[in-house]
């Protein structure tokens, strides 16, 4: 596999006048591995165009309309990266900042492991670099929600092992060509969050390996665009996604016997919500299950 001008890495933007410079300055740092950048922007109101033209010419600037969202929006920068003939694709949040080496680790993990399809790097706290937003991804027990593994807990507190995981986060995913030719791209329909647990299933549908390479790290601005931190948006969209995710993957039989468990711990969720009176949160819980109750 080529690690030298068919590998591309796509940064979705929007109104990330205060992150895009600094991600794009730390990939300028990385020389060891050639690759081109594609800056998709999902109709900002902001100056981060502006920069990116004025002070990045080497990127390609694509400019949405309007806000496409994640899937999407990331569907556009993959579509020109294969028009340009591009095998490898990288997607990246355009709140991080990467490690000079993270690239060689994970076009390592491909060259060595042919049927490993997508690959992910351990993510840290930009604020708090010894500890991990995500070493890994896997599902709650019985309930199957996605979570990240060795949230919140210090390098020194984890194995440091990579390997084979359940999906791999769409801050930092890494992908061959192929997987995306077999399986399609991301699904919009999701609109926010849960896309890239989707996509991951649907290229291990496929026969593709997730892995998770903690030797390849970088550092994350968490939740920037949402408003960081656990936010009613956050709260909302997130239970709308994981209800489609459960119909896609999961079969009728499933749901219903899962049913009692996922409504015992909504329940918790609203009850935590109501006595410590974060009424925010708990509208925006009420509000996703109406969608969901709508079919929205």
């Amino acid at each position: 596999m080529s690690s030298s001008k068919g590998l591309y890495v796509i940064i979705l933007n929007w109104n990330g006048e205060q992150v895009i410079g600094p991600c794009l300055d730390s990939l300028r740092a990385v020389e060891s591995v050639e690759f081109g950048i594609i800056v998709v922007d999902n109709g900002s109101t902001d100056s981060s165009v502006e920069i990116v033209q004025r002070e990045y010419p080497e990127v390609e600037l694509i400019r949405n309309d309007e806000n496409l969202l994640f899937a999407e929006g990331n569907n556009v920068g993959l579509r020109r990266a294969m028009e340009l003939g591009g095998d490898l694709f990288l997607l990246l949040n355009n709140d991080t900042e990467v490690d000079q080496g993270f690239l060689e680790p994970m076009i390592d993990v491909l060259r060595r492991h042919p049927d490993v399809g997508i690959v992910g790097p351990m993510i840290l706290y930009y604020d708090d670099p010894g500890r991990i937003w995500y070493g890994g991804g896997d599902f709650y027990p019985l309930i199957w929600i996605p979570r990240h593994r060795d949230i919140r807990k210090l390098q020194t507190e984890t194995s440091g092992a990579g390997g084979e995981t359940g999906y791999v986060s769409g801050c930092a995913l890494l992908v061959k060509r192929e997987v995306i030719e077999k399986t399609g791209m991301l699904d919009p329909s999701y609109r926010i969050y849960c896309e890239d647990v989707d996509f991951c299933l649907r290229a291990q549908g496929e026969g593709y390996r997730c892995y998770y390479e903690p030797a390849a790290r970088i550092r994350h601005k968490v939740s920037s665009s949402s408003g960081g931190g656990f936010t009613p948006f956050k709260l909302e969209n997130r239970i709308v996604s994981t209800s489609l995710l459960f119909k896609r993957f999961k079969p009728l039989w499933w749901m219903v016997l899962s049913f009692p468990l996922h409504a015992c711990a909504f329940l918790l969720l609203l009850a935590a919500l109501l006595l410590s009176g974060r009424w925010r949160l708990l509208r925006a819980a009420l509000r996703g299950m109406m969608r969901i109750a709508r079919g929205v």
